[in-house]
């Protein structure tokens, strides 16, 4: 949810920049004028999200964040005038609670309305840009399904039509959380450690997510609690190794968890470790099931994002699109 909000904040706020933003217009939808300082302000803001992510945005990413922009403007002014034809009006309850949630994600109410000063912004705006937000999706959902979680039978024959292409071998992958034991340190010392681990451990298993999450968590949780020097960078996230290259404490400590579970923590060396493995390439269904998942959500996703383009794409037949700016014209362009 933090996450969301996050992504609806920046998102509110590129908004609220928009209602005053000036410059020459770069994209008319039905009639309507999208400038270039709209589009600017959408990209940078676009930029702000990858970048809170962890993510590098260069200056081919930036291009990219750019046609993005331009097919969220014109989308929303495409859907917004069929909103408008249809006379459609949203649930004012359901569009309260909705506000309602997105506030609680600020520390206080007052938090939330020094943010709206920093956009310069009423609560009368936000409601309205939620309220908005609320009917376009009501008005995809209906023209465009929302996607259904693979079923079991949807992966095992993914598995059995890509079965062949996995390549089989005796190396794993996981994530490793190592905790430092100082020299002369005592027995209980150690086990005090083992037991913090193991606590740690247990929030992470009772976190009712799916295994991607999961996984998500366990590297943060290493890139905070890890003594590994490197943990703070890479998360403690270890790619396709040997057990045996790690010593033999650690191959017995891991050579029969499957994917997604979590080692007890146990000594090894000078250090106390815990293993959460997240690649086994032993050729077993089960180990690749929730690779399987993440590809066929993703797949999910990509034919409904063009299920969303074709739609769009049909409204812009009846809601007239011009590019007036060849540098703001995706190369794929919402009704080109």
């Amino acid at each position: 949810m933090k996450i969301i909000s996050l992504v609806f904040l920046f998102a509110f706020s590129a908004y609220a920049q928009l209602l005053s933003g000036g410059n020459f217009n770069v994209i008319t939808v039905n009639n309507i004028g999208i400038s270039q300082g709209k589009v600017d302000s959408v990209t940078n803001t676009l930029k702000q999200i990858a970048q809170a992510q962890g993510q590098n945005v260069s200056s081919e990413s930036m291009v990219q964040l750019r046609w993005i922009a331009v097919n969220q403007l014109v989308g929303q002014e495409l859907v917004k005038a069929e909103i408008a034809k249809q006379g459609l009006k949203a649930d004012s309850k359901k569009v309260d609670s909705l506000v309602a949630v997105l506030k609680k994600q600020f520390p206080s109410d007052a938090a939330f309305k020094q943010e709206l000063k920093k956009t310069g912004s009423s609560e009368a705006d936000f409601r309205k840009y939620v309220e908005n937000q609320f009917l376009a999706d009501q008005l995809l959902d209906k023209k465009i399904p929302k996607t259904k979680d693979p079923t079991d039978k949807d992966k095992k024959d993914y598995w059995e039509k890509h079965k062949n292409e996995a390549i089989v071998s005796d190396t794993i992958g996981g994530i490793k959380i190592v905790l430092n034991i100082a020299k002369g340190e005592n027995a209980q010392a150690i086990q005090d450690k083992k037991d913090l681990l193991k606590g740690y451990a247990a929030q992470a298993r009772m976190a009712k997510v799916s295994l991607m999450q999961l996984m998500e968590q366990f590297a943060m949780m290493a890139a905070r609690i890890s003594e590994d020097p490197n943990a703070k960078k890479d998360g403690g996230i270890m790619k396709k190794f040997l057990p045996k290259s790690q010593g033999t404490a650690f191959a017995n400590a891991v050579k029969n968890l499957k994917v997604g579970q979590i080692s007890e923590p146990f000594e090894d060396g000078s250090k106390v470790t815990m293993f959460m493995m997240t690649e086994k390439n032993d050729g077993k269904y089960e180990s690749y099931e929730h690779e399987i998942d993440y590809i066929l959500r993703l797949e999910a996703e990509r034919s409904r994002q063009l299920a969303t383009k074709n739609y769009l794409d049909q409204l812009a037949k009846t809601y007239k699109v011009q590019y007036l700016n060849k540098d703001y014209t995706p190369p794929e362009a919402i009704g080109q």
